[in-house]
């Protein structure tokens, strides 16, 4: 059985992840001008919230303690070179390539979620969580390749 230690910090990781794709949308809110992406930027901040809050009630749940909510993934992560280069694109406020950034962040997120649930030895109750997060997730990554083929 694995360890409640090594489940925390696999769910840890994704809270994280979570913390790195809010900061990166509230960027990519503050700079567009496209009021479209700021709606969909909106409601992707208050998924990742929604996630978040699910992540520490499960780590809570087998006696783990969560990260805080501004904790982000280590610099040298896939996730957060995603996030940074979403926050780089977004000051040119050019609509393609700011889709084209938050689709990578979100390829990013969507890798990090495969890889966890992938934990044969996680309980069914959060791999069954994890699986709705990341059905969810993706469907936010075909939101903005749907956007992004809509010129």
């Amino acid at each position: 059985m694995i360890k409640n230690e090594d489940i925390v910090d696999d769910l840890n990781e994704l809270v994280k992840i979570n913390n790195d794709r809010i900061q990166g949308y509230l960027k990519a809110v503050e700079d567009t001008e496209d009021s479209q992406l700021d709606h969909l930027f909106n409601e992707m901040i208050v998924q990742s919230q929604n996630f978040r809050s699910q992540l520490a009630d499960h780590i809570v749940r087998i006696d783990g303690t969560a990260v805080s909510d501004t904790t982000s993934t280590d610099v040298g992560s896939k996730i957060h070179r995603a996030w940074i280069d979403i926050k780089s694109a977004v000051t040119g406020k050019d609509r393609d390539t700011v889709l084209s950034s938050v689709t990578f962040g979100e390829n990013a997120a969507v890798e990090a979620y495969e890889s966890a649930i992938e934990n044969d030895k996680l309980p069914a109750y959060i791999k069954e969580d994890l699986t709705k997060q990341l059905s969810e997730l993706k469907a936010a990554r075909e939101k903005m390749d749907a956007l992004k083929e809509s010129k």
